[in-house]
C-alpha cells in the first residue's frame, strides 16, 4: 500500500472516530439530565390534592392524557453510536464503512482505473485526430468539386470540340480507306478485264484457225492433189511459224487430220 493511500485510511478512521465521540458526549449528557430529573421527582414529597381537584372534569384528564401520549409517540433520535441497534443502524458504523470502501476503492481500483482512463484517454485522440483528418479531406475534396463545378462549362465544351475533332479525323480515315479500296477494286477490275480480253483474243484466233483449217482440210481433200495438199501444208506451216506457240500447235493439230485424210 503506498503512503498516500495509508493516509487516506488514517484519515478516514480518525474522521470516524471523532464523529463517534461527538456523538456520544450529546447523549451520555442526556442520560444524566433524564436520570437526575427521575430522581427528583420521585424524591418529592406527597401532598394531597383538595378533593375539588380530585373532582375535576374528566374531560380535562382526557386531554392531558392525549398530550402525554402524543409526546411519547415522536419521531426517535439519530442513532450515532449504537451499533448494536439492529433496527436503527449507527451512523458512525456507516460512516466506517463507506472510509474502509472508499480505501479498498482507492487502493485496489487505481491502477486499473487510472489504465483504462490513459487507455480511454489515447483512444479519445486517436478518434479526434481522424475526425479531424477525415474533415480535412472532406473540406479537401469539397473545395476540389467547387473547383470542378465552376471549370464544368470549359470542360463541357473542350470535351465537345475534342469529339467533333476527333469524329472528323474519323470520317476523314473512313473516306480515305474507302477511296484507296475503290482504287485498289479498280485497279484489279482492270486487270481482270484485260486478262479477259487477252484471253478471249487467243481462243478467238484458236477457234478461227481451228475453223479454218478444217476447211481447208476439207477443200483440199476435195481438189486438190497430193502435191498441192504438199505444198499448201508447207505454207501453212510457215505461216504458223510466225504465230505465238499455242495457236501453232492448234494449227499443227488442224493440219494433221486433213493431211491424213
Amino acid at each position: 500500500m503506498s503512503r498516500r493511500a495509508r493516509l487516506i485510511l488514517a484519515a478516514a478512521v480518525a474522521l470516524s472516530l471523532a464523529i463517534w465521540v461527538l456523538a456520544a458526549g450529546p447523549k451520555a449528557s442526556a442520560q444524566g439530565h433524564g436520570e437526575g430529573h427521575g430522581s427528583s421527582e420521585h424524591a418529592a414529597p406527597t401532598t394531597h390534592a383538595p378533593a375539588g381537584e380530585h373532582a375535576a372534569p374528566a374531560g380535562e384528564h382526557g386531554e392531558h392524557g392525549a398530550a402525554e401520549h402524543g409526546a411519547h409517540h415522536g419521531p426517535a433520535p439519530i442513532n450515532w453510536t449504537d451499533i448494536w441497534n439492529t433496527k436503527q443502524p449507527a451512523v458512525l458504523a456507516l460512516v466506517i464503512n463507506f472510509g474502509l470502501l472508499m480505501g479498498l476503492y482507492y487502493v485496489l481500483g487505481k491502477k486499473p482505473i487510472t489504465e483504462a482512463l490513459k487507455q480511454r484517454r489515447i483512444t479519445i485522440g486517436k478518434e479526434i485526430d481522424d475526425a479531424q483528418a477525415l474533415l480535412a479531406e472532406a473540406k479537401e475534396r469539397g473545395k476540389k468539386y467547387q473547383a470542378d463545378l465552376k471549370n464544368a462549362d470549359t470542360d463541357a465544351e473542350t470535351a465537345r470540340s475534342g469529339l467533333v475533332s476527333a469524329g472528323k479525323g474519323e470520317v476523314d480515315r473512313i473516306l480515305s480507306e474507302a477511296e484507296e479500296r475503290a482504287e485498289r477494286m479498280k485497279r484489279d477490275a482492270e486487270r481482270l478485264v484485260e486478262q479477259e480480253k487477252k484471253q478471249l483474243a487467243v481462243d478467238l484466233l484458236l477457234e478461227t484457225i481451228e475453223v479454218a483449217s478444217s476447211e481447208a482440210g476439207k477443200i483440199l481433200a476435195k481438189s486438190v492433189t497430193a502435191e498441192d495438199h504438199a505444198r499448201l501444208a508447207q505454207d501453212l506451216l510457215a505461216e504458223l511459224a510466225k504465230k505465238p506457240a499455242a495457236p501453232r500447235a492448234a494449227a499443227a493439230g488442224s493440219v494433221r487430220p486433213g493431211g491424213a485424210a
